[in-house]
């Protein structure tokens, strides 16, 4: 009985650490309040995903993940949460700094990055972007599910423009 005592207690703990996520409210639906919760995230010290993640970033993350159809795995969470740290963007409501042109959105910066004009188009937008051909490994990566590295590998060796970032992040560098 003591072993099922011992897993019960982690357990509890694990369901305590992971609450605040759990009890989050969804993202803003306006801009200003996405805005500063996605600025104060990015400006966190926590580079994966975990008790101390930004609640509004592992919501995008399994949101994304969601569209994507991809598993919502622990290792996929801490890819996505440490690719939109290293992406180390205030364009709204794209924490990957995609340049997926939408209805509205308007110019972030000069190499064509977007604002979108609500969560749901941001969203849509990555999606879009994800699924234009160009970046089958870093899908096939979150198809698995079972490894943040390999994800950040897929990103690195594609022409996203994040490079290397997404490992540095991984591995706390």
């Amino acid at each position: 009985m003591e072993g099922v005592d011992a897993v019960r207690a982690r357990i509890s703990s694990i369901q305590s650490s992971f609450g605040a996520l759990r009890s989050a409210a969804p993202p803003a639906a306006d801009a200003t309040g996405f805005a500063a919760a996605l600025a104060n995230a990015q400006g966190a010290a926590a580079p994966t995903a975990g008790p101390s993640a930004s609640p509004d970033r592992v919501q995008w993350a399994t949101d994304l993940l969601t569209r994507l159809g991809m598993p919502k795995t622990s290792e996929n969470i801490r890819a996505m949460t440490a690719w939109a740290r290293a992406e180390g963007t205030d364009a709204q409501f794209n924490p990957l700094a995609t340049t997926q042109g939408a209805a509205g959105a308007t110019k972030f910066n000069s190499v064509g990055v977007k604002n979108y004009t609500s969560y749901e188009q941001g969203l849509q937008a990555t999606v879009e972007t994800l699924t234009n051909g160009r970046y089958q490994p870093i899908l096939d990566a979150l198809r698995n599910g079972s490894s943040a590295m390999a994800v950040g590998e897929a990103v690195e060796a594609s022409p996203w423009g994040t490079g290397g970032l997404v490992l540095k992040v991984l591995r706390g560098s």
